[in-house]
């Protein structure tokens, strides 16, 4: 574990592993602990796929706590937690994803299966197999970035051009897969679409998924989902 001061008032730990699903327990299992302390000078906690940054307020730790050197504090307060003692080991069930794969729900599928040198049908059975994690949030709220899918299926490229994606589109960059959770514009390769909500603003909690959650994806005709509001991708 590596820890180095990021700016004057936030620190990052990085834990020297490949991205996997115990990394991301490992980072799951920090935040938690530091959220279950509720120390009053930490401000926010922000994990990525093989880091975390823990911004702390200096002022107040230096004029009201006493600390001479709040970045010293807390790399002493980080390398004292111990990971394996932090995690507690827990079974959880996937959450399942509906998705609707090709066609309008799904516009970049038909040239990625020409890459791919596969067919509809193997494309789908590759994709639905896996129980992805979620190694990270990000881009906008809610957004999964998963990972777990099979090589067969990674890419080095993207789209053309930028397009409107909406809102419930299942993309894949690299060797990830994700879901789009608000109506965007990107050069993502749109692979399906799904009617789940995943960022819900007017809820508690507003997200569907979390950071460490596993997946499943689960392949529907359209006409077996309602889809609601769907709107296609568009140039």
């Amino acid at each position: 574990m590596k820890i180095y001061s990021q700016g004057d008032q936030a620190i990052v730990v990085s834990i020297e592993k490949p991205v996997s699903k115990h990394l991301t327990e490992d980072l799951v299992a920090l935040r938690n602990y530091l959220v279950e302390q509720d120390y009053p000078f930490i401000t926010e906690i922000v994990p990525t796929e093989s880091d975390m940054m823990v911004c702390y307020d200096a002022r107040d730790m230096i004029k009201h706590r006493h600390i001479q050197s709040p970045f010293q504090y807390m790399k002493a307060l980080l390398e004292s937690i111990q990971l394996e003692t932090a995690y507690v080991e827990h079974l959880q069930e996937p959450v399942e994803i509906p998705v609707v794969y090709g066609g309008d729900h799904g516009p970049d599928l038909a040239q990625l299966l020409d890459y791919y040198e596969m067919d509809y049908d193997q494309f789908v059975s590759a994709h639905t197999q896996p129980t992805y994690f979620v190694s990270m949030m990000g881009y906008s709220p809610g957004f999964p970035y998963l990972t777990g899918m099979d090589e067969a299926l990674y890419v080095n490229h993207t789209g053309d051009k930028k397009h409107f994606i909406p809102a419930g589109s299942v993309i894949i960059e690299g060797k990830k897969t994700g879901i789009v959770t608000t109506d965007s514009y990107g050069d993502w390769l749109v692979i399906g679409y799904t009617p789940l909500e995943l960022f819900s603003p007017n809820k508690q909690p507003f997200t569907r998924l979390a950071l460490g959650d596993n997946v499943r994806f689960k392949a529907y005709e359209a006409d077996q989902l309602k889809l609601g509001g769907f709107k296609p991708c568009q140039s």
